[in-house]
C-alpha cells in the first residue's frame, strides 16, 4: 500500500504512551490506531442508519420499551453483583 509523508501534531503524553507500549515505529501505530478509530466510525454510522430504518418501519420505542429493556439490564446487573456472570 503506497504512503504518504504528512506531518501530524500529537500530545507529549499519547506520544510517551505509544513509546511505552513499543511504540518504535510512531508511523505504524498511528496508522493502526486511526484505521481502528476509522472503522468503529464506520459501523457506529451503519448500526444509527439501521436504527433509523427501525424507527421508520417500527417507530420510535415507547417508555413501556424502555422500561422492559430497563428491567431486563437490571437482571444482568444483579447476576454479575452476584458473581453469576
Amino acid at each position: 500500500m503506497s504512503k504518504r509523508r504528512i506531518t501530524l501534531t500529537l500530545d507529549e503524553d499519547v506520544v510517551e504512551a505509544l513509546r511505552s507500549v513499543g511504540g518504535d515505529n510512531l508511523s505504524a501505530l498511528a496508522n493502526d490506531a486511526l484505521r481502528g478509530a476509522l472503522e468503529r466510525r464506520a459501523h457506529q454510522s451503519a448500526v444509527l442508519e439501521w436504527l433509523e430504518e427501525q424507527y421508520a418501519t417500527h417507530g420510535h420505542p415507547s417508555d413501556a420499551d424502555y422500561a422492559a429493556a430497563d428491567a431486563v439490564l437490571a437482571q444482568f446487573d444483579d447476576a454479575t453483583a452476584d458473581g453469576a456472570a
